[in-house]
């Protein structure tokens, strides 16, 4: 629907809740304020609904759950809150994980169920003690249509390519929002507003205005969704939110330029190679490759010359490479045959040959040193090691980096998730910056770094990103819908 098609119940008395955003935390907002008896306006700037979340493999860091008994998996909230502080360090919001952990099962996996969503896999990434990353079947596109259908259902109304352009709060009260679509403003008067409006990763100036450590890299791409430029930052920072860790952004080492993108500043996240080596500009191995997340990976590759890499992998390999950050190319769910074959063409940081030394010189690495590399592993693999001797990759499964036909892309560090944002207490009211709460006013989901303004900390485990995305986006619908209810009681 347009802005406006909501006729008189958009304005006057206003509506019962708006969130700005319909990604896992602004569909969440919406139902459960629609639960609550409110009547819900989401309000989405592109023309599609599902923002980063659609784009996501919706990997969630659960509990206690029906798929770890079944593989007898023995898990806890302590040994999993263990594990969060450890990796996040002081910045993480211990009260934050430890909520969202203690509820995880219920409220992220069985709510899920119930919405016809299935839990698919189970894994175990670096610094998680014991497999608990579920990731469900249908990637994060499937739970956001799922989202969407029961807002429907619920009476909640969506629309499409509106620009929120202002946060109305009057004697510190939030009273509604001013918009915009297709040319025409509207204010739009309601009793609650929760903003879901996601993170700014893709903002190259904003990641570099708070994030200084990162102006020194020699090349930093953007990724994630595209539409993720800030915008609900600066939404809140106009009423006067208050801010925590904006700094802590969240970079994968397995970055490569988008060739769809002709300012250099886009990157698409390469995943699914199994087998690769990385070299570093002296054609050496420098990291175990199995570990390519933001926590060790990003740190290796941060510790390079240049901050750059090649992985180096057979062509056999081809069809399990998945590209993320630009649906054109690929989707959790993989790619088209005809998209991913324009994406080898035209990219200017992938080569081919036939041999590791033919590899080198197209790259510019030291033959020898590649050579060497390459031999040193070959011979790991076919010797059955189950770890190799160099970097301690496991070797299960891996085969021979052997021509015909090897590949090279180049890696840069790649922004995909902000970790910081607008502070928020345990309901998800929106604090100003003398840690008073704007009533009326709340905050979910990756704008609010992920959960009450930062819960992961400077770092992350794998699969503690989407489930707080959707946790939280459920708290502040329910915490709006009983502001709504009060409200409505004061007005009448």
């Amino acid at each position: 629907m347009r802005l406006g098609t909501s006729g008189g119940n958009a304005t006057g008395d206003g509506l019962g809740v708006v969130v700005i955003g319909s990604g896992v935390a602004g569909l969440c907002a919406a139902i459960e304020a629609a639960k609550a008896g409110a009547e819900v306006l989401v309000l989405e700037r592109d023309t599609a609904i599902g923002g980063a979340s659609a784009m996501s493999g919706a990997a969630c860091n659960i509990v206690g759950t029906p798929l770890q008994d079944a593989q007898g998996i023995e898990d806890s909230v302590e040994l999993a809150l263990a594990d969060w502080i450890r990796t996040g360090g002081p910045t993480a919001d211990v009260g934050w994980a430890h909520r969202y952990l203690e509820r995880s099962r219920v409220d992220v996996y069985d709510w899920c169920e119930s919405l016809g969503i299935t839990w698919a896999t189970l894994s175990q990434p670096e610094g998680n003690s014991v497999p608990r990353v579920h990731t469900p079947a249908t990637w994060g596109r499937g739970i956001i249509e799922a989202l969407a259908a029961r807002a429907e259902s619920l009476g909640v109304q969506i629309a499409v390519g509106v620009e929120v352009e202002e946060i109305i709060v009057a004697d510190g009260v939030a009273q509604g929002v001013r918009a915009s679509s297709a040319g025409a403003e509207q204010r739009i008067s309601a009793r609650a507003v929760v903003v879901c409006a996601g993170g700014f990763a893709s903002s190259h100036d904003l990641m570099l205005e708070v994030a200084p450590q990162f102006r020194e890299l020699p090349r930093l791409l953007s990724g994630g969704a595209p539409g993720a430029l800030g915008h609900g930052y600066r939404l809140l920072q106009s009423v006067g939110a208050q801010f925590t860790c904006l700094d802590h952004i969240w970079v994968y080492p397995n970055g490569t330029p988008d060739p769809d993108d002709d300012s250099g500043v886009r990157g698409v996240g390469v995943r699914g190679i199994g087998g690769d080596i990385w070299l570093n500009s002296a054609g050496r191995r420098f990291v175990d490759e199995g570990n390519r997340n933001g926590g060790s990976g990003t740190r290796a590759l941060l510790a390079q010359p240049g901050q750059t890499a090649w992985s180096v992998f057979n062509s056999a390999e081809l069809p399990n490479v998945v590209l993320l950050g630009n649906e054109r190319w690929g989707t959790p769910a993989g790619g088209s045959r005809a998209a991913m074959d324009e994406f080898w063409r035209r990219s200017a940081f992938v080569w081919r040959a036939d041999d590791p030394a033919d590899l080198a010189a197209r790259i510019g690495l030291p033959a020898d040193t590649v050579e060497a590399a390459v031999k040193a592993f070959n011979a790991s693999v076919l010797a059955g090691d189950d770890r190799d001797p160099e970097q301690g990759r496991r070797l299960e499964g891996v085969l021979p980096l052997e021509g015909p036909d090897l590949i090279a892309i180049q890696f840069f560090p790649i922004a995909v998730k902000t970790f910081g944002g607008v502070r928020t207490d345990i309901e998800c009211r929106v604090l100003d910056r003398k840690s008073a709460v704007i009533q009326g006013l709340f905050a979910a989901g990756e704008v609010a770094g992920m959960a009450g303004g930062c819960i992961n900390g400077r770092s992350a485990l794998e699969g503690t990103m989407f489930g707080p995305c959707l946790y939280s986006g459920r708290v502040a619908g329910a915490a709006a819908g009983l502001q709504y209810a009060k409200r409505k009681v004061i007005r009448t």
